[in-house]
């Protein structure tokens, strides 16, 4: 039988790219976003719960779908980022900062506590965090509460494989770069010099996919990364890599 996962923001980009890459390794998926979806847009065999994870009350309609059995990877690709209201933490809104790190931060606290009987249980016993290049070097103008955020799940991430470890439990995240995803196409829609400019700054010279990231994601939960773990994978086209 194969392996079961778990993978939150499932409803577009990033965590839609990885949920389709799993079904297609041959896993049992669960996936789950707090919007409703397309049922076309998910594969076939895909398990689908529409959740809110800022209310951990809920959690238990996720594992419910388990039907007792083991779970053996977590995903924790839900993350947000309010562009147009996020900034300086001299000025930001109280309430956005506290948004984004409901969802960015305690979300994939609240869940990875909550899923590691279940995840005890099972073999491939792996959790990959959806991070980002902004919790390792920073962001070029202020979007403070997301890079904090960020910075935070790297954190979090790693201390987790150390306490886990002894369990055979690995924690990593990947950190995305330039990624084109609906969170920031309409951005470049908005500003297509900006994505101009992100292209050149890129040492390959053009934005990441979705599917690129997923990739990585399957590979740090994969037989193939077992002895992988408090690593952050960045997918970001050699972006971070330079000091300008």
């Amino acid at each position: 039988m194969g392996h079961t996962a778990i993978v939150t923001g499932a409803a577009g980009g990033i965590g839609l790219g990885v949920v389709r890459r799993l079904a297609r390794d041959g896993m049992r998926v669960i996936a789950t976003d707090v919007k409703a979806v397309d049922r076309t847009d998910l594969p076939v065999g895909v398990e689908y719960v529409a959740i809110d994870l800022a209310d951990p009350t809920r959690f238990d309609t996720l594992f419910d779908r388990l039907d007792g059995g083991p779970l053996d990877h977590l995903v924790n690709a839900a993350g947000i980022a309010l562009f147009d209201e996020d900034g300086s933490s001299f000025d930001i809104d109280e309430s956005v900062w506290e948004r984004v790190l409901a969802v960015n931060l305690h979300a994939v606290r609240r869940l990875t506590v909550a899923a590691l009987p279940h995840l005890r249980r099972g073999t491939g016993r792996s959790i990959v965090h959806v991070a980002s290049v902004a919790g390792l070097r920073g962001m070029d103008s202020p979007l403070d509460a997301y890079q904090v955020s960020k910075a935070a799940v790297v954190s979090l991430s790693r201390a987790l494989a150390q306490q886990l470890g002894p369990d055979g439990i690995r924690s990593n995240t990947v950190c995305p770069g330039a990624i084109l995803t609906p969170m920031i196409d309409f951005l470049y829609e908005r500003a297509p010099e900006r994505r101009a400019d992100m292209e050149q700054r890129t040492p390959l010279r053009r934005l990441g996919t979705a599917d690129e990231v997923a990739d990585a994601v399957a590979f740090l939960l994969s037989e193939q990364a077992s002895f992988i773990t408090a690593t952050d994978l960045v997918v970001d086209g050699g972006w971070s890599s330079q000091l300008k």
